[in-house]
Formats: structure tokens, sequence, C-alpha cells
């Protein structure tokens, strides 16, 4: 079976934040608060059968869902292909971290009316633990770094920390301080 697995970590905040549900870099509440705060936080997680999706189909239901929270810290998403099948549709599996989450228990129906390809879908819904999801990485950037240096200085402590994979950094400057998204590419074979 092949899994192919995104992380990402969204951080509309103050400053600049990180990875992996991680911190802002603001003043005492800096990316180690943001990183205490998202490893306790509780999540949900939303399997798919059954469905033949695309790339742009999945990211387009993980925003979605996302639109739904009020703070989504961390979001992984895995497409599991059978490898003994290649003709059977990917299984689908999105896992979000974070406070305000939607309650697990209308979601598939709302899935299903907002996306037709979903109709014959099995969804499955349930609720995680506090705690569960990805540890965080706390990193920081200097304060008057560019947004393109701030990527880079991002992208080299994950680096250093021994993330694996492909690792994308969007960092925009914003009202108020930097909205920063960190998504790890991975892709995984599994027995």
């Amino acid at each position: 079976m092949m899994i192919q697995r995104m992380m990402r970590t969204l951080f509309p905040a103050t400053l600049l934040c990180a990875v992996m549900a991680t911190g802002c870099q603001q003043g005492g509440d800096g990316p180690q608060a943001r990183a205490a705060e998202l490893a306790q936080a509780s999540g949900i997680k939303i399997t798919i059968q059954g469905a033949e999706l695309g790339p742009e189909q999945v990211h387009e239901l993980t925003k979605s869902i996302e639109g739904k929270a009020s703070d989504v810290g961390a979001a992984m998403v895995r497409l599991k292909k059978d490898k003994d099948d290649p003709n059977a549709p990917a299984s689908v599996e999105i896992e979000l971290w974070g406070s305000g989450l939607p309650a697990s228990a209308g979601i598939a129906d709302q899935l299903k009316a907002d996306f037709p390809a979903l109709a014959s879908a099995q969804i499955s819904v349930s609720d995680l633990e506090p705690g569960s999801g990805p540890q965080p990485i706390a990193v920081e950037a200097d304060e008057d770094a560019s947004p393109e240096e701030a990527k880079q200085q991002i992208i080299e402590q994950l680096e250093a920390e021994g993330v694996d994979g492909q690792i994308d950094v969007n960092v925009e400057d914003v009202e108020g301080g930097r909205r920063i998204e960190v998504k790890v590419k991975k892709e995984e074979v599994a027995e």
C-alpha cells in the first residue's frame, strides 16, 4: 500500500510561526508557547473510502473542513493506494488538530452535500484525543528577516531537527504580523 503523507500547519498569528503544530514568535508568547498549546490540542480524523479523488479534490476537502474551525494548528493528509490493486481508488485520511474544530457528528453528511464525488463514498469521522497529534517543533526566525529569509531560516531549522520529506514554507506579511504555512510532503511504502 502506497501512502502519501502531507503535514501542514497553519499559523494565522502575529509575527512568525513554525511547523508541525508549532508556534508564533511574538514577545513572551513565542513558538514554545504555541507548541505547548498545540501539543495538547484535540483533533478529528476523517477517513474516506470508495471515492476517486485527485490531489486537488483532497486539498479542497481539507480546506473546507479547516474553514469550519476557529484555529487549525496542524493537519495531516494521507492518500493510501493499494499496491496490489492499482485500479482501486485510494483511501483518504485527514487529521486536524486545533481548537474550535467542527463537531464530528455532522461532517460526513456535510462533505457529501458539498462534494458530489463523495455521494457513494464511505466516510467515517472520529474524535482524536488531546495530545495525540504530531509532536510540535518550535522554530524561530529573525524578526527583521524578509519573508524569503524567514522561509530559509525555518527550512534550515526543520532540516536540522531531522524533519524528513519535501518541506515547503510560505511566509506572508499580513496586518499585525506574519502568516506562515509549512507543508511537509513525504511518500512512504507500507507493507
